[in-house]
């Protein structure tokens, strides 16, 4: 094998850089026989030149056609090819192509991301400042903006994913340099030489902040409202539209004499008298307060008479009742 040969310069590049024939190939989307053809003198073509030339960061004339043709072509004056219809249509849509991704990435708030775990080195999309909040280079400007008390789980999220060869998917907080709470949903997987050892990771980030505060803003709403629910001096039930208790307050249980456990057994129909009419009625007019006194037939003692209020919500009917 020449020393001026493609086959050549792409093995000692391997060999320097300690990267396999599998990881080249997962890495351009190739298979291992295709980049092992190359390393023999096999012929490459020109999108998968470059993505390799990209990968070993050298000049992909140099690694295809050697030293003296990369010094032929800078030295030699440009030549412009004419711009024919067919080359101007095309280069309008990939670049109408491109401003659309980008334009989607940036409305999404998605960063994208590779992690080389040979060097440590980390590069980001031009967006990372906007999402994050920081301008990140370099791992530890990474780590020093999340909560010191949540980085070891963090990275044990990844270290697990890089031992494990599986991919990982996390959320974690990061803080803005005005003290701000930022939510980041990150996903990410390793890619792996021949022998199964992870090489690098590649991911995307997304924040989040506006969900997880929409999240917790319903939990809280929901939290007071079960507070309420078990706390009303009233009898408060959920019922479904068929008639099966759903879930009742402690007032209920205190007025019925039945536990909640008790009551998974019965029906509407089984406590309240007219109850089967009076679903029919919450069914059928689902946007009035149905009110009226009827009998709630108590577990062990007599018949209770009560005003009840009822509407349906959310294919749920709502009840609330009073002893009179």
């Amino acid at each position: 094998m020449s020393e001026d040969s493609f086959a050549f310069r792409l093995k000692e590049l391997l060999e320097y850089k300690k990267l396999t024939l599998q990881a080249v190939a997962v890495t351009l989307g190739v298979s291992r026989t295709a980049v092992h053809k190359w390393t023999r003198g096999g012929e490459i073509d020109y999108d998968n030149l470059r993505k390799l030339s990209v990968l070993l960061d050298v000049n992909w004339i140099w690694l295809r056609y050697g030293t003296q043709a990369q010094q032929d072509v800078q030295h030699s004056p440009p030549q412009a090819l004419p711009m024919t219809e067919m080359r101007r249509r095309h280069t309008a849509q990939i670049m109408e192509s491109e401003a659309r991704m980008k334009l989607a990435q940036e409305n999404a708030r998605i960063v994208t991301w590779e992690w080389n775990l040979l060097t440590d080195e980390v590069t980001y999309s031009s967006n990372v400042e906007a999402v994050y909040g920081w301008p990140v280079k370099r791992n530890e400007d990474f780590w020093s903006h999340i909560p010191a008390n949540e980085v070891p789980a963090l990275q044990a999220v990844f270290e697990r994913s890089i031992s494990s060869g599986q991919p990982c998917d996390t959320d974690f907080r990061m803080l803005t340099p005005q003290g701000e709470v930022r939510w980041i949903s990150s996903r990410a997987t390793p890619l792996l030489d021949d022998a199964g050892r992870a090489l690098k990771m590649i991911g995307i980030s997304m924040d989040t902040t506006a969900r997880k505060v929409a999240e917790d803003a319903v939990r809280h709403s929901e939290d007071r409202l079960r507070m309420v629910f078990e706390l009303a001096s009233e009898a408060m039930a959920f019922v479904d539209v068929d008639g099966r208790w759903l879930t009742v307050n402690q007032a209920f249980t205190h007025l019925s004499g039945y536990a909640v456990d008790d009551l998974a057994e019965s029906r509407v129909t089984t406590l309240l008298q007219s109850g089967a009419e009076l679903l029919a009625s919450v069914v059928a007019s689902p946007l009035e307060v149905h009110e009226q006194v009827m009998e709630l037939r108590h577990k062990t003692a007599a018949p209770v008479s009560v005003h009840l209020k009822a509407r349906l919500h959310l294919e749920q009917i709502v009840m609330v009742l009073a002893a009179v």
